[in-house]
């Protein structure tokens, strides 16, 4: 009877330090993605909407210091110009923030890309840190702008929102 109290007791004793040493592996632990979405229109230009019957979306994928990107439009007035994330809330229009190689068309893709987010990110005369731009795109202010020859201030624009 000593025996298996004995027995029984190293067991559990063993089976604790297994469990309390953890994992031997070197996998890193996984990332859960932060989806954002902007969905764009000429509605939402600021300080003036125009008639453009555009629209389009912004969908922002943040992975660890990586935040990716895809915008595409549809029925632009002419090929997308320029297109950025702009600081700003809803109500008003803001300086770019991050500037964005634009495909010169008026319905598809327009940009793709991936930022680093670990780096400070600059549109040539102004530069803000990844930790900055994850706090405005995480409080709602940022937006995604498309410019056009014919509406060079923006033919559609959308509110970054965190989904």
């Amino acid at each position: 009877m000593k025996k298996r109290i004995i027995f029984g007791a190293v067991a559990v004793v063993s089976v604790a330090a297994v469990s309390a040493c953890g994992s031997d592996s070197t996998t890193p632990p996984t990332v859960t993605p932060i989806v954002y979405m902007a969905t764009l229109n000429a509605a939402n230009e600021r300080p003036n909407p125009n008639a453009s019957t555009a629209t389009g979306t912004a969908v922002y994928t943040l992975t660890g210091n990586a935040l990716s990107y895809i915008v595409t439009v549809n029925g632009l007035s002419g090929p997308a110009t320029a297109s950025h994330i702009h600081v700003g809330s809803a109500s008003v229009s803001g300086g770019v923030i991050v500037p964005f190689v634009t495909g010169q068309v008026a319905s598809g893709n327009i940009t793709t890309g991936t930022i680093d987010l670990s780096t400070t990110i600059s549109n040539g005369t102004a530069s803000i840190t990844g930790d900055s731009l994850k706090v405005l795109l995480n409080s709602g202010n940022a937006y995604t702008n498309v410019h056009t020859a014919l509406n060079g201030g923006g033919e559609i624009r959308g509110q970054i929102i965190k989904q």
